[in-house]
């Protein structure tokens, strides 16, 4: 085991701890399976890889868990616009955003520092202090696009077109 992984878990634990659960052989392995995923994994999707190693973990411990991981801070759970929240952990960098292709489902994720800056210095025009932030970007991936028709992209409706800063009013 690795000693970030080592970390997580002794914060996961200590979380239980300090909400007075306990800790369990069937929670150890959803989080050891969670915390080496790479994939942003509804409870379903996490439930049938953990129900390959163990038959007998419920989907409820499975969504629980899973909730206990938001609350230590060790996951975080994104939306992607199709109505199923999906979870990743957040050992693999503190920020990013997501393309999603509306045709596959295909998820990329990037960071970019450009971006950041960008960001910030909107929510400093308007006098804002965000306290989380959260960018995706909805197309068509590569592979999609070379199939789609190639339609012109929409007009942009003078009255509600982005300011300077890219802020529609």
């Amino acid at each position: 085991m690795s000693p970030i992984m080592s970390q997580e878990k002794q914060q996961f634990y200590r979380h239980l701890q300090r909400a007075g659960l306990k800790r369990t052989t069937q929670r150890d392995l959803i989080v050891d399976i969670f915390l080496h995923t790479e994939d942003h994994l509804s409870s379903e999707d996490l439930y049938r890889v953990v129900k390959e190693q163990d038959s007998s973990i419920g989907q409820t411990t499975i969504y629980r868990t899973l909730k206990l991981l938001v609350e230590a801070g060790l996951a975080s759970e994104v939306r992607f616009g199709d109505g199923r929240s999906r979870y990743e952990p957040n050992n693999k960098f503190p920020h990013h955003d997501h393309l999603i292709c509306t045709n596959c489902n295909r998820t990329i994720e990037f960071y970019s520092a450009e971006l950041k800056a960008v960001l910030e210095s909107i929510a400093t025009a308007h006098d804002f202090h965000p306290t989380e932030q959260s960018l995706r970007i909805f197309g068509l991936c590569g592979v999609c696009a070379v199939d789609a028709p190639s339609d012109s992209p929409p007009a942009i409706n003078k009255s509600s077109a982005p300011d300077a800063l890219g802020v529609v009013k």
